[in-house]
């Protein structure tokens, strides 16, 4: 399995990155230790000690370097071994791979490719994580499961009715509800709304609805794996499929996912709202919620995992609301394969 290498993915929420303290990371295979300099900016280094190899996120943070946490030699944000104990001379070749980051929309962002094609504006636009208009609640889960999988479960709207009965589920009858999918260059737009239907537990507990309500999901994939939800309900008939949504909430569901290995994830969710912003219990409602949400998806996809392991290569079936997770795919192979061409023309 190959990966996209020439692109930004999120190695960790801002707020995980503490001062002072290295934290460790395996990115598409590669072992990463993450720590963050005198003024506070962010560095991403390869996780050893050109030495012996131990990994550097075992060592301590001394101001602008690392220092290994066996020999005591020191690295820079660049990777390059700036001091030796005992010595007053840095051997040639002493260094370690530096990986560009960013840090934006309350993320750290790493590029694990070609360090000379990194541009910070092809960052997947975010803007409501970090604008004060918003506020969101989050976490991180690791999944034992490969990407892929999440993505095409993010792009499938139908198996919320099945999995997600106890907590963003309405109406059963939303499984039969049709959804647009359309293509808008390299990304995926899946749409669907459900007009006169029974607000989801989850929901009604952010907003007390009384009767039917009007409720949308507005997908978009961007490559190569972040996911955004606008998403909501308002009460019915009360024109939020006309653009008026002040009758009822609407939130972003993020989720932004980086590959750790070939069969595990690093799983980054967020849910950002504009209403209630200093409500303690709309956020604990949500956090709560959304956990219990994607846990519910993670369960199952870790037990596809499992599955896909053991019948191999066997070929699977496709239903209709495989043509965003297929089309996904598709464009996401092309750009592997385009990436790995340049390079082997190099």
């Amino acid at each position: 399995m190959s990966f996209l290498r020439n692109t930004w993915y999120a190695a960790c929420w801002s707020a995980d990155l503490k001062p002072g303290a290295p934290l460790a990371k395996t990115i598409l295979c590669d072992p990463v230790v993450l720590w963050r300099d005198a003024r506070g900016m962010p560095v991403a280094l390869e996780d050893r000690c050109c030495h012996r190899h131990l990994p550097l996120s075992l060592g301590k943070i001394t101001g602008e370097t690392v220092q290994c946490g066996y020999h005591g030699l020191e690295f820079d944000a660049t990777g390059a071994c700036v001091g030796v104990p005992g010595q007053s001379k840095v051997p040639p070749g002493a260094s370690v791979r530096a990986f560009p980051v960013c840090e934006k929309y309350s993320m750290i962002w790493i590029w694990p490719g070609d360090s000379a094609l990194a541009d910070e504006n092809d960052i997947p636009e975010l803007p409501w994580l970090d604008d004060p208009g918003w506020t969101f609640t989050g976490g991180h889960i690791h999944m034992k499961a490969d990407y892929r999988l999440l993505i095409d479960n993010l792009l499938d709207l139908t198996h919320v009715t099945y999995i997600h009965k106890n907590t963003i589920a309405g109406d059963p009858k939303e499984a039969l509800v049709p959804v647009k999918t359309i293509r808008v260059g390299d990304a995926i737009r899946v749409e669907r709304w459900m007009l006169g239907f029974t607000a989801p537990p989850m929901y009604d507990q952010a907003r007390k609805f009384d009767g039917e309500v009007d409720r949308w999901q507005l997908i978009k994939w961007q490559a190569p794996s972040t996911v955004t939800l606008d998403i909501g309900c308002a009460e019915a008939d009360t024109g939020a499929p006309d653009g008026d949504r002040s009758q009822g909430i609407s939130m972003w569901s993020n989720h932004i996912i980086t590959p750790e290995t070939e069969t595990t994830t690093h799983y980054h969710w967020a849910f950002a709202r504009n209403y209630k912003l200093g409500d303690e219990a709309v956020s604990d409602v949500l956090a709560k919620g959304g956990l219990q949400t994607f846990m519910e998806d993670v369960v199952v996809l870790e037990r596809q995992q499992k599955s896909l392991a053991a019948v191999g290569g066997r070929p699977v079936v496709d239903i209709n609301i495989d043509n965003a997770p297929k089309q996904f795919r598709r464009i996401l192979d092309d750009r592997i394969s385009a990436e790995q061409n340049r390079a082997a023309a190099e």
